[in-house]
């Protein structure tokens, strides 16, 4: 009888101890719980490398009749990217610091050649953001420095004068985007109803000569290069509260570097505000996968940010400017290496399980472990 009774005693000792164990387990795993709850995993995944190592030569020749000063930006290190850039010129130059821009400034005559050796590493990143905050969150300094109208200012070959375009125009999309997020309750989900809209309802045409179309020449169109596109994204995102910039530099693209824009904004969470990225070029006119949304991909440069200041953007335009005729100007690129590695994988938008889902599925789990303690 004794022997029963201590035996029953153990056993429903040993079940609160399995129910404490399991307990503690339980309050371990809740931040892991809670992470598949706020994002359940997906169906379908694709990865993008991690990394990239690279070192490539980029010779510049101009032909014209005069003297003209040739503005180059030059990357600057970055928490994405590391690059050091040798001059292989004979050239004089000026190196030129402001507005966290950095240019080597050739004053050239007539038959000039340039030639530079960019050599580093560039990562890529990719953003999960489940606590975004509304606009009202964003700090209203960062909102006067960018939510306005931004302009360049053209030299017009017809005309033979300068002249001003917005090229970034708030105002005109403001009644367009504010139907288009009226149901959107944070900043996520505004930037993803704007990059849809791109994404779903424009065609990509490769890099233009000349100036750059205006956002609502562009609009209009239904078609842009990378930085036409970007403005379209920058002023619907800044006529709904939400500062946002073009980010330009080089992107490493069918075996070669070429100049690119895309788009830097933020996002407010309840633990601070964020800066984000987002390529509407990397899906526009394909299936909507959202593999340009929240991510940078280890394939691009970043040269300058815009910051809001027209002047400024004017500058960065001003590839070439002096008192020249006939000017002719060719560029190319040798790639010494190129060397992608690792993986990051992403899940493909909408091939989430749903988060009702995900809840019976972990409540089912959690259920099912404790019946089979209380059984043991």
């Amino acid at each position: 009888m004794a022997k029963d009774k201590r035996r029953k005693r153990g056993k429903i000792i040993g079940k609160v101890i399995a129910i404490i164990i399991f307990l503690i387990l339980l309050y371990i795993m809740m931040p892991t719980i809670n992470g598949w709850l706020k994002a359940p995993p997906s169906l379908e995944y694709y990865t993008i490398p991690k990394e990239m190592n690279f070192k490539f030569e980029r010779v510049i020749n101009i032909n014209a009749d005069g003297t003209y000063t040739l503005n180059i930006t030059i990357p600057q290190n970055n928490q994405f990217q590391k690059v050091d850039i040798k001059d292989l010129s004979n050239a004089k130059k000026k190196i030129i610091s402001e507005y966290n821009r950095t240019v080597w400034s050739y004053p050239l005559k007539d038959n000039s050649k340039i030639t530079l050796v960019y050599e580093g590493k560039v990562v890529a990143k990719v953003w999960h953001i489940n606590n975004s905050l509304d606009v009202n969150a964003i700090p209203k300094s960062l909102k006067q420095q960018y939510n306005h109208n931004e302009s360049l200012t053209i030299y017009n070959d017809k005309e033979h004068t300068y002249v001003k375009e917005v090229v970034i125009n708030p105002y005109a999309f403001k009644s367009t985007t504010e139907k288009l997020t009226k149901n959107d309750t944070n900043v996520i989900q505004k930037l993803r109803t704007i990059y849809n809209v791109i994404v779903d309802n424009f065609h990509y045409v490769s890099e233009r000569s000349g100036a750059p179309s205006t956002a609502v020449e562009t609009w209009n169109r239904g078609s842009g290069d990378c930085d036409e596109l970007s403005f379209v994204f920058v002023s619907m995102a800044r006529s709904i509260g939400i500062p946002a910039w073009v980010d330009y530099g080089l992107v490493y693209t069918h075996g070669t570097w070429s100049p690119h824009a895309w788009v830097g904004t933020v996002v407010p969470t309840k633990n601070g505000l964020i800066n984000v990225e987002i390529d509407t070029t990397v899906e526009v006119g394909k299936q909507n996968y959202g593999l340009g949304f929240l991510i940078r991909y280890a394939d691009r440069l970043t040269e300058w940010q815009d910051d809001g200041n027209s002047s400024h953007l004017t500058s960065y335009y001003t590839f070439i400017e002096g008192h020249y005729n006939h000017l002719t100007y060719s560029e190319n690129v040798n790639i010494f290496y190129s060397n992608q590695t690792g993986k990051i994988s992403i899940p493909v938008n909408g091939t989430q399980f749903p988060q009702w889902l995900m809840i019976v599925i972990i409540a089912i789990i959690i259920i099912g472990v404790f019946v089979a303690i209380i059984k043991i």
